[in-house]
Formats: structure tokens, sequence, C-alpha cells
């Protein structure tokens, strides 16, 4: 019986061990990301101004080592003149180069936005630079800049004078933004 419980008390060291570890190099970032548009072409048009859009997005990351980190993560975007909103599902990287506190970092999100009847669906590609202020140990606040290409997919129906659908046709579009948002990293 006394073995058990030695066993078992070792067990709970190592375990409390272990998950104090995986917390220092799990954490959550939640970001906030204006787009300004700079073009969006497409099959059907290219547009050159009036384009603007907002992204919000969760991500769990792990620390791989201390310079690099990945996770992945959901959003929601919301692009105007025209207007799509889109349900991304992407993976982030994040390299930080310097060993400081408060550190630049460079990142790229990459994924796909889920299609539905609210949602558009098509590629995501998001790079860009960023900086970390921390506020305490689990706890910072970052800047970010980057560059966002958002494509996107819908279906554009022609209607008949008594509202039936005479043609579908899917469309294709490519959005190119710079984003600048801010974050918490928790």
């Amino acid at each position: 019986m006394k073995a058990i419980v030695r066993i078992s008390v070792v067990f709970l060291i190592l375990l409390q061990t272990v998950s104090t570890n995986a917390q220092n190099k799990l954490h959550f970032g939640l970001d906030w990301s204006y787009l300004q548009g700079v073009s969006e072409k497409g099959d059907l048009w290219h547009i050159k101004s009036g384009l603007s859009g907002f992204d919000l997005s969760l991500t769990g990351m792990y620390d791989i080592n201390k310079r690099l980190s990945a996770g992945i993560g959901v959003g929601v975007e919301k692009l105007y003149d025209p207007a799509y909103t889109i349900f991304p599902v992407f993976t982030k990287i994040v390299y930080s180069p310097l060993r400081s506190s408060e550190k630049p970092f460079i990142f790229t999100k990459i994924g796909y936005g889920i299609g539905s009847s609210i949602s558009n669906a098509g590629f995501l590609f998001n790079p860009g630079l960023g900086y970390k202020f921390p506020l305490r140990q689990h706890f910072a606040i970052c800047v970010l800049l980057g560059y966002h290409l958002q494509s996107v997919r819908y279906e554009i129906n022609s209607y008949s004078s008594v509202a039936s659908v005479v043609d579908s046709y899917t469309s294709h579009n490519n959005r190119h933004s710079i984003s600048l948002g801010v974050g918490l990293v928790f």
C-alpha cells in the first residue's frame, strides 16, 4: 500500500512538472486587424479604391523553441465594397529573430475560408511584421502590419422577370489588402 502511495506521489509530481512546462509553451492570441484594400481583381471586375474590412482571429500557439512558434486558428473576416463574410481556418507561424522580452517578430497565416450560406470560401495568405510589448509574464500586447491576400469564390445568379434563375456563374476574386492591427497574447 505504501508503495502505491509513493508511486502516486512521484507520478503527480512528474505530471505537475510536465504540465507546468507545457503551460509555458502553450499560449493564445486574439488579433483584430483593419484591412485597407489595395485592389480586387476577379473574373468580372477590377477595383482599385474604396475597399476596406476587418479581420478578427483566435489562435492557439505552441512554442517550438524560444524563437519559433506554430499554431492553428479560426477567425471571421468582413470585407466591404463588394461585401463578403469569410470564416477562415488557418495555420500560423511566428519567428522572433531577437531574444529580448520586447521583441519584433515576423509571422504568416496560411489557410482557407469555409464556404456556407453566410460565408464565402477562398484561400488566405497573410504575412507580416509585429512587435510584442509584454505587460506581465504571460500577457502581452502586439502591434501588427502585414499584407493580406484573400481569395473569394462565390456564385452569381441571373434572374428572369419571373424571379426564376436563368443562369448561374461562379466568380473567383483576389482581394489584396494592407492590414494594420493589434493583438493580445495570453
